[in-house]
């Protein structure tokens, strides 16, 4: 608590019952947690002068759980729960927590991990929330429809770290290779991983701006990645958009071609991220914290284009992706055949960084309220910052010696900027839309 002090300032009592200045905190730990939180000795002093620091930790607490934040003051963390079971998707999405064990990263935070290969984004949800993983692989936006609740239990759940950035592809069956303009696509049945995830929203979202309805002109069907090139070459799709290395398995495979790449409709969106149900967090907080900085080393070892050349030969197996190596390498490369004749180069195909902006996940709010997904007044602003753990992310980052992004910046989707301060403004000017 705090209380007035005779000279007028503000002055912390701590539960031992002694007064201390705007900038003292008698625990050892909680001085060296906000210290490292607020290097600056002005900022952390403002800080302090507004809430009071008797009640510091529990402003904190808002934003992050309380032994998590402590245990970021400590030098050396003893994980809770050593061995963990982290689930993956067999697509190269999943590469940072592959790359992680290939590299020591998880034994050298006194981590013992089980990776468990999961086909699907039902089952591996399902397996998240009842406990068989601590944490997964899970596509945007589920983790932030769990959180609210839409369309399946409420349980909220945190986004540590994203996946990648890009490496999903619009592929049309070979049936279709002079038909490349999406005005004449009605009629056409679609496969996506799942309902509401970003494959499915960016498709809707590239059907709607050529005046494709994606609720009454096509088709959607929920198909695990594994089954993509499978369903093309039997007829039961027209195409699929999802996530490597389907789309480089049916040009590999002459079953058909990639129309466009998804970095070409929303340059640096998100596709998987890496999540954890926020009790898990809150329960094992030193376990989280040697996990997390696990993955996002990884993923920056990955993002270095100097470290690629060993991943497709790591990925490749069956107990991982089960693909030719040729085909992961066309996708982590970046130079790649189309299936129409054409040899690409896009550096970018894939990206790793692991940053969890803000703005990405309003983005995708805007479109799942667009489509009918999520109804009524959404708190754009409360969610993304509850679901998106930027600020931890920005520890993470900096124990490498590397800056973090802004969390608000603006996004481009085909052309068109998104200002995630005006997600209803936004929304309303589609003029399809369920909402």
């Amino acid at each position: 608590m705090t209380i007035e002090a005779s000279s007028g300032h503000t002055v912390g009592v701590c539960a031992c019952g002694h007064h201390h200045a705007p900038d003292e905190i008698a625990d050892p730990v909680e001085t060296a947690l906000l210290t490292g939180l607020f290097p600056n000795p002005r900022s952390r002093r403002r800080f302090l002068r507004a809430v009071g620091a008797g009640t510091a930790l529990a402003a904190l607490e808002a934003l992050l759980p309380v032994a998590a934040l402590k245990a970021l003051a400590q030098d050396r963390l003893v994980p809770e729960k050593p061995a963990l079971a982290v689930g993956f998707l067999p697509i190269t999405c999943a590469t940072p927590l592959i790359m992680a064990e290939h590299l020591g990263l998880y034994a050298k935070q006194g981590l013992t991990v089980s990776l468990v290969k999961v086909p699907g984004i039902t089952l591996i949800r399902d397996k998240l929330l009842n406990g068989e993983l601590d944490a997964s692989e899970q596509v945007m936006p589920v983790p932030i429809s769990v959180t609210m609740g839409s369309g399946s239990i409420t349980d909220p759940t945190s986004v540590l770290t994203i996946q990648n950035q890009h490496g999903n592809s619009l592929v049309l069956a070979m049936k279709h290779k002079d038909n490349r303009d999406p005005k004449n696509w009605k009629g056409f049945t679609f496969a996506v991983p799942f309902d509401q995830s970003q494959q499915a929203l960016l498709l809707r979202y590239y059907l709607a701006e050529h005046g494709i309805d994606a609720d009454r002109d096509v088709q959607f069907r929920t198909v695990p990645p594994t089954e993509y090139v499978s369903n093309l070459r039997s007829g039961n799709i027209d195409g699929f958009f999802g996530g490597e290395p389907g789309g480089q398995r049916a040009v590999y495979e002459g079953a058909g071609f990639i129309h466009l790449l998804s970095g070409e409709i929303w340059p640096g969106h998100p596709c998987c991220a890496f999540v954890a149900r926020e009790a898990w967090i809150k329960q094992y907080p030193n376990s989280f914290i040697a996990l997390y900085r696990a993955v996002v080393e990884a993923s920056v070892h990955v993002s270095q284009p100097q470290n690629r050349g060993e991943i497709a030969q790591v990925l490749a197996p069956a107990n991982y992706l089960n693909a030719p190596v040729e085909v992961i390498e066309q996708v982590i490369s970046g130079r790649f055949a189309d299936g129409l004749g054409n040899i690409r180069s896009v550096p970018d195909r894939i990206m790793f960084d692991p940053f969890p902006h803000y703005s990405m996940a309003i983005w995708l709010m805007t479109q799942m309220k667009r489509w009918g997904f999520i109804k009524g007044d959404v708190d754009y602003r409360g969610i993304a910052q509850r679901v998106m753990l930027a600020t931890e992310c920005t520890q993470r980052l900096a124990e490498l010696g590397l800056p973090a992004p802004d969390p608000y910046r603006k996004e481009t989707i085909l052309g068109k900027q998104f200002d995630p301060a005006k997600p209803e403004d936004y929304l309303n000017s589609f003029a399809i839309r369920r909402s």
